[in-house]
């Protein structure tokens, strides 16, 4: 029996690393319009064609979300599937989370574009800073986002403002999902072909993991 006990937690244990695997499979096909844009372009040139590499990132928002789903069942040992998983969450709400994404991209577009204007066209520092700031702030605000749209029935607008004010009042929580990020980067630079199979998914795992609290209180205020 304890040896038939130690075979359970083994399969177990390759069961979640194959959950993350097919998740994240999932996360890189749905976004293979910015991988072929860095591929043929590279991040030299997304400057130069901005436009161009935000609209190769609109499938990042269903796709995102999709990850924060099944790792919010993850989480809670609600899982099914990962194809299953995966598939309800990127689809669920789908034109919502489309609108989120063009939203957020085109916010971005138009900040960077005035970073431009006011900070080298015509040097106007006051509005270059404040447009910084906003830049900042719409990245920044990213994973709340997702995190909002793949848990929650709101529309877009109540999604955006709860965003941004869990962006303000719950610092350590921002400041969490940074990190989160920074540790995927240098992840990736020291092992680009490992971090890849697991980069989508252990990035909504954190993102998750550390904001639960934060969504427990949002659901007890509900």
């Amino acid at each position: 029996m304890e040896e038939l006990f130690r075979i359970e937690k083994v399969l177990g244990f390759c069961e979640k690393v194959c959950y993350f695997v097919m998740i994240n499979l999932l996360f890189v096909i749905s976004n293979l319009p910015v991988l072929l844009f860095l591929l043929f372009a590279g991040l030299g040139q997304i400057r130069e064609c901005l436009p161009l590499f935000l609209l190769c990132l609109l499938p990042m928002a269903p796709s995102l979300s999709a990850v924060m789903y099944a790792m919010n069942r993850l989480i809670h040992g609600t899982e099914t599937k990962g194809y299953a998983d995966y598939k309800k969450g990127y689809c669920s709400d789908f034109l919502q989370k489309i609108r989120l994404g063009a939203g957020q991209l085109l916010a971005i577009l138009i900040c960077w574009t005035n970073i431009e204007f006011f900070a080298v066209q015509v040097l106007i520092l006051p509005l270059a800073i404040v447009f910084v700031l906003l830049f900042a702030g719409i990245l920044l605000v990213t994973p709340n986002l997702y995190l909002l749209v793949s848990r929650y029935e709101m529309g877009n607008v109540q999604i955006v403002k709860t965003a941004v004010t869990l962006l303000i009042a719950r610092p350590g929580a921002t400041l969490g999902n940074l990190a989160a990020f920074a540790v995927l980067l240098a992840a990736f630079e020291i092992s680009a072909g490992t971090t890849v199979l697991f980069m989508g998914s252990v990035y909504g795992f954190l993102i998750m993991f550390m904001n639960q609290g934060v969504m427990q209180k949002l659901e007890s205020k509900n």
